[in-house]
């Protein structure tokens, strides 16, 4: 988003409608206004009352510079207490979601679409939002539902793009039962034509990539996966050669990690997190992604010098995932007492974190495997 639409020259006249702040959720200075508001997931966009301080607004994931501004004049009209009634109904679902009552949202989310008919304006970001909130409930059943049945209603764009990777996500969640079975059935033709879709932001397209490959290796559809791998690859290198500046070349190198692991070739990855690495000397991510790919390669020292660089400059809550690198490389190295070091941190730091059960259980098990 920061590389490619919220430097676009169209929002500049929205400049003065609102006190723009951009907050690093993992930096301890801002740990009261992430406890105010919690981040769900990342990018994480609110509209908050300076009266209240309350969220009138909450987005998660992407958007494109017309869907931004529409959030904007949403958020503006929830302020304001103006507009029609689908715009109050939608404000009232949106204030829900900013409470951090996501299933209420859905809810409320739904009955403003019933309501409003398939004409109105704001049908596609609603039925977004009303995905997006199921998924942020853990209610992987009721959001693949919702997926399947209002994915095909939609234009062809982000939206239609954005609810099939979530619908999928959350099918694949459902694991085998019935319901996920059919869902997965119904979407996944969907998402194939939407990865040809033109004019889409590229990681909400990397992210359906990866989603359908989770899909087909679930699947042991190993001829479909190795198609898309091909289509997946030929994406990111073409993407690599064409983006317009050194964040948004490097804004899929998560991607590209994931992917040469995939392929079980992780030396094809290297020369563009090396590249990353040159051009944001400040930036943790790409030696620590350096660090996962020299250690599928068997570089265990460059791996460990890697892994010194990134935790140089990684902070927060993602030094945990640095941490358990690290303890991957002296495994590998032999030296058991440093990789049992490296995880006690991660696992006190693991610890005070909220919502962190599944990563300290992850954590405390690699541990014991070491013992």
């Amino acid at each position: 988003m920061r590389a490619y639409v919220l430097t676009d020259v169209a929002l500049t006249k929205h400049a003065g409608r609102f006190a723009w702040l951009a907050i690093d959720s993992e930096k301890p200075k801002n740990t009261a206004f992430v406890e105010k508001f919690p981040v769900d997931a990342w990018p994480m966009f609110l509209v908050i009352d300076p009266k209240t301080e309350n969220a009138l607004l909450k987005w998660n994931g992407s958007a494109t510079v017309p869907q931004l501004v529409r959030l904007l004049d949403d958020g503006e009209r929830a302020f304001k207490g103006d507009g029609n009634a689908s715009e109050a109904a939608l404000a009232r679902a949106d204030r829900l979601n900013g409470e951090g009552k996501p299933a209420e949202a859905a809810r409320a989310y739904r009955e403003t679409i019933e309501a409003a008919g398939s004409k109105w304006a704001g049908r596609e970001r609603a039925v977004e939002s009303l995905v997006m909130a199921w998924q942020l409930a853990e209610k992987p059943e009721e959001c693949a539902r919702a997926a399947v049945e209002l994915a095909p209603t939609l234009p062809h764009g982000r939206s239609f793009l954005s609810i099939l990777d979530s619908g999928l996500s959350c099918a694949m969640d459902g694991e085998k039962a019935e319901w996920a079975v059919s869902a997965i059935a119904k979407l996944k033709p969907l998402a194939k034509e939407a990865l040809r879709l033109p004019d889409q932001l590229a990681d909400d397209r990397a992210s359906l990539y990866r989603t359908l490959l989770g899909i087909y290796t679930e699947q042991n559809d190993d001829a479909a996966a190795a198609k898309l791998i091909a289509e997946f690859a030929a994406f990111l290198d073409n993407h690599e050669k064409t983006a317009p500046n050194v964040e948004a070349r490097a804004s899929l190198d998560s991607y590209r990690t994931f992917l040469a692991i995939r392929m079980k070739d992780p030396a094809w990855a290297v020369p563009a997190l090396v590249a990353s690495e040159r051009d944001l000397p400040n930036d943790y991510n790409p030696p620590a992604r350096l660090a996962i790919l020299y250690v599928e390669m068997g570089r265990y020292d460059e791996a460990l010098a890697a892994s010194d660089l990134a935790l140089a400059k990684v902070y927060g809550p993602r030094r945990i995932q640095v941490l358990s690198t690290r303890a991957s490389i002296y495994e590998k190295k032999g030296d058991k007492a440093a990789a049992r070091a490296a995880l006690a941190e991660a696992i006190k730091l693991a610890s005070s974190q909220p919502k962190g059960e599944r990563q300290l259980a992850a954590l405390k098990e690699q541990l014991d495997r070491l013992q």
